[in-house]
């Protein structure tokens, strides 16, 4: 089946593909993948071109196989122009580009040493004699994909999320793995994929719950004397989605029953969906064969949001609260408030019920005062030195000359990066900021951190510097 998703020379076809690649397809292929590997990150190559294999270049069609339709959209959406220009100056401006969806069948190693399969009769009397598991009543009606603000430290997380919640159990991302710090939006993630799953499928099973949750359970069916019907219960689920799973650790009966679970739900095709703070390298105190059944499919970070992030975030919590604030206020919140969603939506709440209770207009020196206490337990203690020291120290440029009205195109860039990190690691405001940097104004503090925000989207290199000296940041803070 030809199905055209985008311009004329792209194309998607799903077809068995079988046969070697021609050695003018490889050829083609591999001149093309020299041009691309020095313009993307050293991961995202690995992750999203290394799987591709070159299968034929005939007529001006280079076809491509592509592991899923993930795949292709996610290449086309994020790397579509890279590809453009790269093989129009390599291959011709007439040269397409087909990809290829191989359907001989599914290509996911199965696991080893999984569970055996539950006989068709005993699932029957399973089915029969357990109470069905409520489709939706774990999920929290808020946590939906259209109001999970995306931005650069979370598109890769919500792309893969919303792919699963389409196809859940029919992708490669099973298990899905997203890992990031308290309050960035993990479990909206999950719960969004369950909702998403039920709109496609409302006949599907969906379990969302905390590992303390399941730890819980387990311990009272222990108790209780009813290990089978927990069993039955957790084995019928159609898409798992268990929240921190860090706090398995050092449980070893939980963490050898959800062992067993998993190499279930696994082998019979069932969705698994997981989040943790920390990526499955770092989870101490858990089994082995746990982590390493964590990385068969696809992990994936959330990072703090940036400054425009923050302020989206900001007017989305109002609106669904049915409030409105003054965007000075946002800037205001988005300044101060930058660790995570939780204590950002905290303060928005409560400047709303303020203005609901007392009838109080908020402007951002009234909204300092009424943050006042949430301000003083949130704020960040990196100085404004450190981040210049810092961002110097990496550009390779005298740090007093970021005080300097010198404008040559290394120390504006280095200047630009350490206005933007200042206003998310420390309480200043833009003025104050300007201030720290010669005496600049605040609109000069307000165009660094949207240029810096245009980079990190347009430029993959520079995105992973700036996640780099925010990480440093971070540590020091």
């Amino acid at each position: 089946m030809n199905e055209t998703l985008f311009a004329a020379s792209r194309k998607l076809l799903s077809k068995p593909v079988n046969g070697e690649s021609s050695p003018e397809a490889i050829t083609a292929w591999e001149g093309l993948c020299a041009e691309i590997k020095p313009k993307v990150p050293a991961q995202a190559f690995q992750t999203w071109f290394s799987s591709i294999r070159p299968i034929g270049f005939t007529e001006k069609t280079l076809s491509i196989v592509v592991p899923n339709r993930f795949y292709f959209e996610w290449i086309e959406e994020h790397y579509g122009s890279l590809l453009d220009s790269i093989l129009q100056e390599n291959l011709g401006s007439e040269t397409n580009l087909q990809y290829i969806l191989n359907t001989n069948g599914d290509s996911r190693e199965e696991p080893i040493h999984a569970t055996t399969p539950i006989p068709q009769d005993l699932q029957q009397n399973i089915q029969a004699s357990v109470p069905k598991i409520k489709k939706n009543g774990s999920l929290n009606p808020r946590y939906l994909f259209e109001n999970y603000i995306e931005g650069p430290q979370n598109s890769f997380a919500r792309a893969a999320s919303y792919a699963v919640g389409n196809s859940p159990g029919r992708t490669a991302y099973n298990p899905l793995l997203v890992y990031g710090g308290v309050g960035l939006g993990k479990t909206h993630l999950l719960q969004a994929i369950g909702h998403e799953a039920l709109k496609k499928d409302p006949s599907l099973h969906v379990l969302y719950l905390s590992s303390q949750r399941f730890t819980q359970d387990f311990v009272e069916s222990i108790r209780q004397n009813r290990a089978g019907e927990f069993n039955q219960r957790y084995q019928r689920v159609d898409l798992l989605l268990l929240d921190d799973v860090q706090f398995l650790a050092e449980r070893d009966r939980t963490q050898f029953e959800f062992f067993h679970l998993f190499n279930y739900l696994h082998q019979s095709g069932k969705q698994i969906v997981l989040s943790s703070d920390r990526p499955p390298r770092d989870l101490d105190g858990l089994d082995e064969r746990l982590v390493s059944r964590f990385g068969w499919g696809l992990v994936c970070d959330i990072g703090p949001p940036d400054f425009d992030t923050r302020i989206a975030i900001a007017q989305s919590i109002a609106e669904q609260e049915d409030g409105l604030l003054q965007t000075e206020v946002y800037e205001f919140i988005a300044e101060h408030f930058t660790k995570n969603v939780r204590d950002l939506r905290g303060a928005v709440v409560r400047l709303l019920a303020l203005n609901t209770l007392t009838g109080q207009k908020f402007d951002k020196d009234s909204a300092r005062e009424a943050l006042s206490d949430l301000i003083d337990t949130t704020e960040r203690k990196v100085s404004i030195e450190t981040i210049q020291r810092v961002v110097a120290d990496h550009y390779r440029v005298p740090a007093d000359l970021l005080l300097a009205k010198t404008r040559t195109q290394p120390i504006a860039k280095a200047r630009m990066v350490a206005m933007a990190l200042a206003t998310m690691y420390t309480s200043f405001s833009l003025k104050q900021i300007g201030g720290k940097f010669g005496g600049k104004d605040h609109t000069t503090v307000l165009h660094a951190k949207k240029s810096v925000t245009k980079w990190i989207k347009q430029d993959p290199e520079f995105s992973t510097v700036y996640q780099q000296l925010a990480h440093f940041l971070e540590l020091a803070s």
